[in-house]
């Protein structure tokens, strides 16, 4: 058995194969709905229709818990940038807007919340997940360089889009039945046309 599908130190039998991204995609969502902070794991196991026993047999304690839940949602995330990224020529305009459809989806708005409260809880307490806010602009700046090319100011502007992007995503779930994020978004379009002309 690999050091990826036990935990160290654990003993038993071997995890059965796709549980485990299961029981994330099950916590993703329960996470995103109720918050990270104040739940228990034996809460979380509850929602999800496990024991804790189960939970952290596949996963561990709560810190196992939110470092797999954030690479899960990394994961998620980088597969939608890689999706994105198979567009050929694809400009800065049709990135930002391609990337913004997606928040349109009806689970978007837990699913932002969620990466938004990761984001915060690496911030205050980087030990706790580490490598997240590294990955997380990283992967940010692997998608948007290549749609500005060789530009001496591109690492300015790929540090506005992030900025941007991740402004009117709070302000979408602030503001979740208001038009405001979908205008300011063809604002910031347009203000990245005249900077790339």
């Amino acid at each position: 058995m690999s050091d990826q599908e036990r935990p160290a130190g654990r003993r038993g039998r071997p995890r059965l194969v796709g549980r485990r991204e299961e029981i994330l995609d099950a916590a993703v969502r329960v996470l995103a709905e109720r918050g990270i902070e104040r739940l228990s794991l034996a809460q979380l196991a509850a929602a999800l229709g496990f024991s804790t026993y189960a939970l952290t047999y596949h996963l561990g304690t709560k810190d196992d818990v939110l470092v797999a839940v954030a690479e899960h949602v990394e994961t998620q995330i980088q597969a939608e940038f890689t999706e994105m990224l198979r567009q050929p020529d694809l400009t800065m305009p049709d990135l930002i807007r391609r990337y913004w459809a997606t928040t349109q989806d009806p689970s978007a708005p837990q699913s932002m919340r969620l990466w938004l409260e990761l984001v915060l809880l690496a911030s205050r307490d980087p030990d706790r997940l580490p490598g997240f806010l590294d990955r997380a602009v990283q992967s940010w700046h692997d998608v948007i360089a290549p749609a500005l090319g060789d530009r001496p100011d591109a690492e300015k502007l790929i540090s506005l889009a992030f900025a941007a992007i991740t402004g009117l995503e709070l302000l979408k779930l602030i503001t979740p039945d208001s038009d405001r994020s979908d205008q300011a978004l063809e604002a910031l379009i347009d203000l990245f046309q005249t900077a790339l002309r």
